[in-house]
């Protein structure tokens, strides 16, 4: 029997640690950098005087020269130290002058989180630094600086969550309660302080809120979009909502508004969509609700025709559609340049109108379906009489009895207020009016609106022929009529008039032509017709 072959050992790698070693550190030509930070809200204990007097007594008391004394204002705790700009640059491995120990006056002035306090301190350690928190008796030169740090810096996270808390909750509750908390508000509003000192409440702004009506008409009326709705308020010097915010908060310290520093903020595109649109524009009767959806639609197709390429409108943009998808066609510009024989160029320029899917039918040219378009207009409708569409929303009587609460609050706010009992009774009687006001309004049933065709004394030959192209283009989109061309594989043009909605009532006149009237919302098929 063989003996057994000898077992050979496994040697094993050693693993080692990519921490940085700890330099010890050491007080000969020893340098204090004084640090103070301020958040957006203090008290007189936390400010920066406070903070760099008990620094700079204790630098005093121990005999270390001060290299620096740095202040961070308007900063949040929990921003981390080497990103604020007073700290950082003293933070790094080339500071502007040499230094081995950051004094604080307490540990949360320099950090508010647990991971945030141990990477400052792996930092320190690793190139021969200190950090003194004075209120706590923190040194990190010794063994338990770590636990201590550690310790303190969690229970500082907790109390500023706790405060968020707190913060939220007083914010929720004074909203529920319809006051101001202080916070930015919705242009057109502005805050107004309730008698005896009572609090504050957001109410209107009449600049804000002539601005938004004049925007509104320029919108409705004129059709324009956001560029020059832009420029509209830049021609006519009118502030941003950030600085008018400014302005209001002058007002209410007393001050001179014409005499505050504005930031000089350009209006954008984007922030002045979305305040047009914004719905509590309607909740405040600053706008009613079809006047803001008609907003909204003139809006939406400035930014459809914009996205497509074709801002630039045509005479008969948005009133060719695709007779199949119910796409408005888009316009494209072919040009061509020749030579002639004797040298010299000429150039042609050729416009067509294509389904925006390119999947139904080739494209048409428009000297083909323009004047097809115009001519059997006149022929269909010249002898009819213009009858103007009024839209009429539907409606709860929400925005009234919304005021009327508002009042109501208001009104009862006096109460407490009250100096006598005949003032006090004359408040509750007004107040028992506002409810049987509001029970009233409640009770009305719903509106459905609708749309309502009123007749004029003018047949549309009169009114086409007092308009220019653009206007008449204008005036078929607001009406709603269309005009849906195609051009089949085949060559073959199909074309049609589309009706607005609830023709009938406006155009009882098209009877003769019932038989050529589809179901497809009124189209008239006149590819024959002329």
């Amino acid at each position: 029997m063989s003996a057994p072959a000898p077992r050979k050992r496994r040697r094993f790698k050693k693993q080692t640690s990519e921490r940085p070693p700890v330099v010890p550190f050491d007080p000969v030509d020893d340098a204090a950098v004084c640090y103070s930070r301020e958040s957006h809200y203090t008290d007189e204990s936390t400010s920066s005087v406070v903070q760099r007097d008990t620094t700079h007594r204790w630098t005093s008391a121990y005999g270390i020269p001060v290299v620096e004394t740095v202040e961070d204002l308007h900063v949040s705790g929990d921003l981390e130290p080497y990103k604020r700009a007073g700290l950082k640059q003293w933070l790094s491995d080339a500071p502007p002058r040499p230094w081995k120990t950051l004094v604080v006056s307490k540990l949360d002035r320099l950090v508010r989180n647990v991971m945030d306090a141990l990477n400052l301190l792996e930092w320190l350690r690793a190139r021969g630094k200190r950090l003194i928190a004075i209120a706590e008796g923190i040194d990190s030169s010794n063994s338990m600086a770590e636990f201590m740090i550690t310790l303190i810096a969690a229970f500082a996270r907790m109390e500023r969550e706790r405060m968020r808390e707190r913060f939220r909750s007083a914010k929720a509750s004074l909203k529920e309660q319809g006051r101001w908390s202080g916070e930015s508000h919705l242009y057109g509003t502005m805050p107004v302080e309730l008698p005896g000192g009572g609090g504050w409440i957001l109410g209107l702004d009449p600049y804000a809120v002539k601005i938004l009506h004049s925007l509104s008409t320029l919108v409705r009326a004129e059709k324009k979009g956001l560029t020059d709705l832009c420029k509209w308020l830049t021609d006519h010097k009118v502030v941003t909502p950030r600085d008018r915010q400014a302005q209001l908060t002058a007002e209410r310290r007393g001050e001179d508004p014409a005499t505050v520093e504005l930031k000089g903020y350009q209006w954008q595109g984007g922030t002045l969509a979305a305040l047009l649109v914004n719905p509590e524009l309607v909740e405040l009767g600053i706008f009613e609700p079809a006047e803001q959806a008609e907003i909204a639609a003139v809006l939406d197709e400035k930014s459809r025709r914009k996205a497509r390429g074709s801002n630039r409108p045509y005479p008969f943009s948005g009133v060719l559609v695709c007779p199949e998808c119910w796409e408005p066609l888009w316009h494209r510009i072919a040009g061509d340049t020749r030579t002639r024989a004797d040298g010299s160029t000429v150039s042609y320029e050729y416009r067509y109108w294509k389904c925006p899917t390119a999947k139904h039918g080739p494209s048409i040219r428009a000297e083909d379906v323009e004047p097809f378009a115009e001519r059997s207009f006149y022929l269909l409708f010249s002898m009819v009489p213009v009858r103007e569409r009024i839209v009429l929303p539907p409606t709860n009587h929400a925005n009234e009895i919304a005021k009327l609460e508002r009042e109501h609050a208001r009104l009862m706010s006096k109460v407490a207020r009250a100096v006598s009992a005949s003032d006090r009774q004359r408040i509750m009687d007004d107040g028992n009016k506002i409810l049987k006001d509001i029970d009233t309004l409640r009770a009305l049933p719903i509106d459905p609106g609708g749309v309502q065709w009123v007749p004029t004394d003018r047949t549309w030959r009169e009114e086409l022929e007092t308009l220019t192209p653009e206007e008449r283009r204008l005036r078929w989109l607001d009406l709603g009529f269309g005009f849906a061309a195609q051009k089949r594989t085949n060559g073959k043009l199909v074309m049609g008039w589309l009706l607005p909605e609830g023709w009938q009532d406006a155009m009882p006149e098209l009877v003769k032509f019932k038989d050529r009237i589809g179901g497809n919302g009124g189209l008239i098929e006149i590819t024959d017709l002329l």
